[in-house]
């Protein structure tokens, strides 16, 4: 048996030897690889529901594949062709040495002045249900396996053995977000980028920028060693335009990860440590190839305002640095899931403070004395504001025992269920969003609080921007836990400074423009349709049909926030009618706008 063993495996081995030869051959035939190639670049373009077109595809030497001016788009509804990638040179070389494995794997790949557009994501408002789509289209299987596909598809990445990774360079590619409004999600732009092997391991090097807001330059080095080592740097400048200059934030990260192909983990070992300028967070965390699913975990102790301040640009801070504060605090975050059971997700964060309080001396934002009148200055939308005085001096001020019970409730089942259980930011809807959106295979639901509204109303505004959003959360934080104003002031506050339509703020301005009646005596449909309002204020119109009648999707939503009413135990199940009976009647100046020519027509005519 041994010797007839010994030949098999001679046998093979001549075959593989042979066959590679072949292959090897076969590419000194420039043509018919040539051939070969384009073919399958146009089946991997088909199967993602691309097409692909080049001016010039050629095969020179042994594995070097190029190809130029190539394109690649997708058909749109319309019938249209949506670019997304362009390059001017795409190169590819073959690892020779992976021929006699029969398993070819690329051992290099080049790309020069590239663009490439990434689909945007469609939002959603942060509402129990989203705007204008029925609760039964909440889920999507097809979509969600197509996310689960492509989520699989980066993660099989990440288990291609790091050093043995090809070399890639990158000159001049642009990666941006197809027509999406999000300014955190405009793209990047990578000037340089060199991935190659270094002394025990390998060594990657970027320079280019980020495109927010602001543009912000970046430049970053890491390497791998053989020891499952990682380390490196990247800094990232921020302008300040209002002082005219530049401020860098600079990251570290030191430790390990480690691939461990035959369980089909990726792990980041303990005592690994990412700095944020002169923040130092310990980290963990592992991927698991099976799901796939993801765990991480981030902490901090000891953290204060001056590490803070000292760390972070001021562009990035924003309204925080008019925020003073004594004492210390530690910080943890952590995020499980797993894609196969969205529903198993699991989201912490919790900030533990030591003797934390607000400093009133070095507090010029104002959060203290909301308890007592003030005159709040509103931001709104692409840099316009709103005044609107909070006491008695305003005639549609409304305390909160002013306002009708069903609005508030109404409100808050629609905005933030949690409102008098979390602490400024809910982490229970967040997991519940996580969930949901994944089911969906899209963008269907937020997370954002009452308060991080009230935040964003009062202190860091609209723009859309990750810094603007972790302003929000900090400050919602700090109102909830360092001002002492109760939650019931503010909703009470809230109530009284949102839009309701264009330069419509507060609960009784709108109930006066829509129903010409007090935010008290509002009815309990009518508290329903303004509770829908609040996402998108400047489209309220929409909402009715050319008669001036409730769309049927308007109806349903007003039904689902009902049923939510009950269920929290804020109304009485007999008292929601049925969904094709609910019903409001528009009144006063929001009539007139919606029937201009009924107030021209009351116009009697004048006698000659």
């Amino acid at each position: 048996m041994l010797p007839e063993t010994t030949n098999m495996t001679t046998r093979h081995r001549v075959a593989l030897a042979v066959l590679a030869a072949v292959v090897i051959l076969g590419f000194s035939s420039g043509p018919i690889v040539a051939r070969i190639a384009a073919g399958r670049v146009r089946a991997a373009a088909a199967a993602r529901g691309l097409t692909v077109s080049w001016r010039k595809l050629t095969v020179s030497g042994l594995g070097q594949v190029g190809i130029s001016r190539v394109v690649a788009s997708r058909a749109r509804a319309d019938g249209a062709a949506d670019s997304l990638f362009q390059a001017d040179s795409v190169a590819v070389a073959l690892d020779l040495g992976s021929l006699w494995t029969l398993r070819p794997r690329a051992g290099g790949l080049g790309l020069w002045h590239a663009r490439i557009r990434m689909p945007a994501r469609s939002a959603e408002p942060d509402t129990l249900v989203p705007d204008d789509r029925p609760a039964k289209r909440k889920e999507d299987p097809a979509r969600a396996a197509r996310l689960r596909h492509s989520a699989e598809s980066y993660v099989r990445m990440l288990f291609v053995p790091a050093r043995r990774l090809p070399r890639l360079e990158l000159n001049d590619v642009d990666i941006s977000t197809a027509d999406n409004e999000d300014e955190s999600t405009r793209g990047i732009r990578i000037e340089r980028l060199d991935l190659k092997p270094a002394e025990n391991g390998i060594q990657l090097s970027t320079i280019g920028s980020l495109q927010l807001d602001h543009e912000v330059p970046f430049n970053a080095m890491f390497t791998y060693d053989r020891e499952d080592r990682i380390r490196g740097a990247a800094r990232f400048d921020f302008t300040d335009p209002t002082r005219a200059r530049t401020d860098p934030l600079l990251i570290t990260a030191d430790g390990r990860l480690h691939q461990d192909f035959r369980r089909g983990l990726v792990t980041i070992g303990e005592g690994t440590r990412v700095t944020i300028g002169r923040l130092p967070f310990r980290v963990e965390g592992r991927l698991a190839r099976r799901g796939p699913a993801v765990h991480l975990a981030a902490h901090a102790d000891g953290l204060s305002e001056e590490r803070v301040t000292r760390s972070l640009p001021p562009a990035v801070l924003g309204p925080l640095l008019k925020v003073g504060v004594r004492g210390s605090w530690d910080y943890n975050v952590g995020f499980d899931l797993d894609l196969e059971r969205p529903d198993s997700v699991r989201f912490d964060a919790d900030v533990i403070p030591h003797q934390l309080v607000l400093d009133p001396a070095r507090t010029s934002l104002r959060l203290l004395g909301l308890n007592e009148p003030f005159t709040a200055i509103i931001l709104l939308p692409r840099g316009a504001r709103a005044s609107r005085e909070l006491s008695s001096n305003n005639s549609h001020f409304r305390t909160l025992d002013m306002i009708s019970p069903d609005l508030a409730h109404a409100v808050v089942t629609n905005e933030d269920g949690g409102f008098f259980r979390h602490r400024g930011f809910n982490t229970e809807a967040m997991k519940n969003a996580i969930a949901e959106n994944l089911k969906a295979g899209a963008y269907r639901r937020g997370a954002g609080t009452i308060t991080m509204q009230l935040a964003r109303n009062l202190y860091t505004g609209h723009a859309k921007t990750l810094s603007r959003k972790g302003q929000e959360i900090v400050l919602a934080w700090i109102l909830e836990h360092l001002t002492g104003v109760s939650k019931e002031r503010l909703l009470e506050i809230y109530l009284n400074i949102i839009e309701w339509g264009p330069g419509i703020h507060g609960a009784d301005e709108a109930a006066r423009f829509y129903f010409d009646r007090d935010a008290q005596d509002l009815t309990l449909d009518q508290s329903l349709f303004l509770a829908t309002v609040i996402p998108s204020p400047s489209r309220w119109r929409w909402r009715f049909d050319a008669n001036g009648n409730l769309r049927s999707y308007v109806k349903a939503q007003m039904h689902f926030i009902g049923r939510a009413m009950i269920a929290k135990g804020w109304l009485a199940p007999e008292a929601l009618p049925a969904t094709d009976s609910l019903k409001v009647e528009l009144a006063g100046p929001a009539r007139e706008v919606f029937f201009p020519s009924a107030r021209a027509d009351s116009v009697a005519a004048p006698t000659l």
